[in-house]
């Protein structure tokens, strides 16, 4: 059964567009972290006492485990890439005549 090229190509669209989707997800898991830290502003810090160091320690503990998804996200982006190209590969030769 000879693939249809159209077909090959609308495959290989729909795994770039995942691509892209898990690509916005690393975005988002780079900066999580950053956003909730309770860090300081202006003149001091905002949140301090034993519920602020819990939190800094538990969201320490935590990027390691978003960092891990990132990568795997990143992962995941690479090998949909890799499978659209083969798939676009494989509809410009199944277009070519024998």
């Amino acid at each position: 059964m000879t693939e249809k090229p159209a077909e090959l190509l609308r495959q290989a669209e729909e795994k770039d567009l995942l691509a892209d989707r898990f690509e916005g997800y690393v975005k988002n898991l780079e900066t999580l972290l950053d956003r909730i830290r309770v860090g300081s502003v202006g003149d001091g810090p905002v949140w301090t006492g034993p519920a602020a160091q819990r939190f800094e320690r538990d969201t320490s503990r935590r990027s390691a485990d978003v960092n891990r998804l990132a990568e795997q996200c990143r992962g995941a982006s690479r090998n949909l890439r890799r499978s659209a190209s083969a798939l676009r590969e494989r509809a410009r030769l199944s277009g070519k005549p024998l």
